[in-house]
């Protein structure tokens, strides 16, 4: 039909084009069961101090993203300790199965890990904030 579009998952820069919301990726917190094994399983934001992340840099500007979740309405961040630090989907959750540490991820990228009990989920009260997809096409 001639029509060129894209979906971006994310917070959007000024690209010039037309953007439509059409809905938002609900992040969970996950660690692999030899993690939790071996350093307990947090509850609560205020037990991530002594837990280490997966961290994830961005391909795009190289920062590395802290872990978030909502309190009181309001987004809360934190710096989290971690061994390793990626850039693709694929390490951050082969490093979270090897049981390197705590990740922030869609549920439908480990589905398959979940189901399999490669990876737990944990501190479902403490999720970050969902990540908005959106279209974007020209005028």
């Amino acid at each position: 039909d001639s029509i060129d579009c894209v979906l971006r998952v994310g917070p959007l820069g000024d690209s010039g084009l037309i953007a439509r919301k059409i809905g938002d990726l609900p992040l969970i917190n996950v660690a692999s069961p030899g993690y939790l094994s071996a350093h307990g399983t947090p509850c609560t934001p205020h037990d991530l101090g002594k837990h280490l992340a997966v961290n994830y840099a961005s391909p795009s500007t190289g920062r590395v993203e802290e872990w978030e979740w909502i309190e009181d309405g309001q987004v809360r961040k934190l710096p989290m300790r971690g061994r390793v630090t990626v850039n693709s989907a694929e390490a951050y959750i082969a490093c979270c199965t090897a049981g390197l540490g705590l990740i922030q991820i869609p549920a439908y990228d480990i589905r398959h890990h979940l189901e399999a009990d490669e990876l737990v989920e944990v501190m479902r009260g403490h999720r970050a904030e969902p990540m908005p997809m959106t279209l974007l096409y020209p005028h």
